[in-house]
């Protein structure tokens, strides 16, 4: 489940963050002690709740454990993939990433620990970076970019051969575009319908926007998977790499919220390929995003969910001119 935060309000208001934990502090607790023996009562405190639920122990570490609304089998293999991912990617990074040190695939409460890195979430002070910053930080974050996107995605072992085919794109968006005329068309305004079909008519009958070279990608890249050292402007290190897989580069790039100088310099640092669509898929995708809060919301019956996605497709298309026009301006 990707991060996204509501362009527009005082803060940046993460959905996982106000989403409370679906597992038991009790059952949290008890793989906490037995990770840390020597502990007595460690102190636990609830982080955030996305596709994992998050705990930071001891101001020291980080546990995640799948969502239990996620079959057993797929929270194991959710811990499995990203563990050995993190394993083999690791070498190619310049950055810091999450280095697993408590690891259990196996049991009904499958789970990872590891070190917190050093540094803050660019979310909570992107707000107050001036011009200069953002292009120092965007900088290192195209630089990372250019890193992850040049690794080899066959060779990490992670479940899959590695390759994707772009036209594969075309069916899945004709698969969420179905589901969205299903369940969400009938339940907007006039206006948000015509927007909807409109975004989704228009990108799908240009062939040329399922014409690019897949890499591998973080897939859940937005400011508050960035940790940065605000004394120095340093990037200290990247986190959350569940959605990590070879896909379309326009996924990692959908940083329009944050303006031009932000976006500009993440690009000028990029040294792998920028084809002629990458900016037309980098505002479709954007756009789209508030349908997988309503979708996932609706088939798990999960209430808050869909209310939120409903008021981020209103922020979305309340914001949209300024998103088209930063793409614009960057993708020039």
């Amino acid at each position: 489940m990707e991060k996204i935060y509501i362009m527009g309000m005082s803060s940046f208001n993460m959905y996982e963050e106000t989403n409370p934990p679906d597992i038991e502090e009790a059952v949290v607790r008890s793989v906490v002690e037995s990770c840390f023996p020597e502990l007595n009562d460690p102190r636990l405190k609830f982080h955030y709740h996305g596709t994992y639920n998050v705990y930071l122990v001891e101001d020291k570490y980080l546990f995640r454990f799948p969502s239990t609304i996620i079959p057993i089998e797929e929270q194991r293999r959710l811990i499995r993939r990203e563990t050995l991912l993190l394993k083999n990617i690791r070498n190619h990074l310049t950055f810091e990433i999450p280095s697993p040190e408590f690891i259990d695939a196996n049991s009904n409460t499958p789970f990872m620990g590891y070190q917190m890195i050093q540094g803050e979430s660019l979310s909570r002070h992107f707000d107050s970076t001036s011009p200069v910053q953002k292009t120092i930080l965007g900088n290192q974050v195209g630089e990372f970019l250019s890193q992850l996107h040049a690794i080899d995605g066959s060779t990490l072992g992670i479940g899959d051969d590695g390759f994707y085919d772009p036209k594969e794109s075309y069916r899945e968006i004709q698969v969420v575009f179905s589901k969205i005329q299903e369940l969400i068309i009938p339940e907007v305004s006039k206006n948000e319908r015509e927007w909807i079909e409109k975004l989704f008519h228009e990108f799908l009958d240009i062939d040329e926007n399922f014409d690019f070279k897949p890499v591998l990608i973080h897939g859940d890249f937005d400011t508050s998977n960035i940790l940065v050292n605000f004394e120095t402007m340093q990037v200290t290190g990247i986190i959350d790499f569940e959605e990590t897989r070879v896909y379309d580069p326009a996924i990692d790039f959908i940083f329009l919220s944050e303006g031009v100088e932000f976006l500009t310099s993440i690009l000028d640092s990029y040294s792998g390929m920028i084809d002629p669509q990458l900016g037309e898929r980098v505002i479709f995708r954007n756009g789209r995003q508030p349908f997988f809060y309503i979708l996932w919301g609706l088939e798990h019956e999960l209430t808050p969910m869909v209310d939120f996605g409903y008021s981020f497709l209103k922020e979305t298309i309340a914001q949209w001119e300024y998103y088209v026009r930063v793409a614009k301006q960057c993708f020039k």
